[in-house]
């Protein structure tokens, strides 16, 4: 008689994953800032609208600029219900605080843009990025205007460093279930009250 397999022991929880985005280079972009001069560009990438990265300026680059600069954006939990998409704006840097003239957006899903085995287990969080892909630039209007070139990858977060010089008036962070475990154990038992003693 054959003996019950056992359950496969629990798998520990992963570690939070972030899609690293290179913004390589871009090109064709339309100069909004031709009345003034040379167009100064940089990206901003996001999944989420709440949780936006930038690089920085393209001083020099104008209408082909190249930054070769890595983002980093946290991934949410997989689900088969959403479609994880990628937004790159382009924008021209003012120095003023004035809204920033938008040069072009590329919009893509995530998936399109991996390759097949980067969400499959262990596949692509190597840090081994994609091939470079060229993603096509709309104006606000619609119109295309310029490409975009990107590589992407995705890693595990890398764990925070630990801080050996707490500020005195730092937050701590809730304890783990680990900690509390480790502190239970270190701590005396209480001795008997009083009450407990009589009678």
């Amino acid at each position: 008689m054959d003996s019950p397999q056992r359950p496969p022991p629990p798998s520990p929880s992963p570690r939070p994953l972030d899609l690293e985005v290179t913004v390589v280079s871009a090109k064709h972009l339309k100069n909004v800032n031709w009345r003034n001069g040379d167009l100064k560009p940089y990206v901003v990438a996001y999944l989420d609208p709440d949780c936006r990265v930038a690089t920085k300026p393209d001083d020099a680059g104008s209408i082909r600029p190249v930054w070769n600069e890595r983002l980093a954006l946290p991934l949410p939990l997989p689900s088969s219900e959403t479609l994880l998409f990628l937004t790159l704006d382009v924008f021209h840097s003012k120095p003023s605080e004035t809204p920033k003239p938008l040069v072009g957006t590329a919009r893509s899903p995530v998936k399109d843009l991996l390759d097949p085995d980067a969400f499959t287990v262990g596949g692509g969080v190597d840090g081994s990025p994609s091939p470079i892909r060229t993603l096509e630039l709309r104006r606000p209007s619609g119109r295309p205007q310029g490409k975009i070139r990107i590589k992407l990858a995705i890693r595990e977060r890398p764990c925070p460093p630990p801080d050996l010089h707490p500020h005195p008036h730092h937050h701590f962070p809730p304890p783990s279930l680990f900690q509390l475990l480790l502190l239970l154990q270190r701590s005396p038992s209480p001795s008997p009250s009083p009450s407990s003693s009589l009678g």
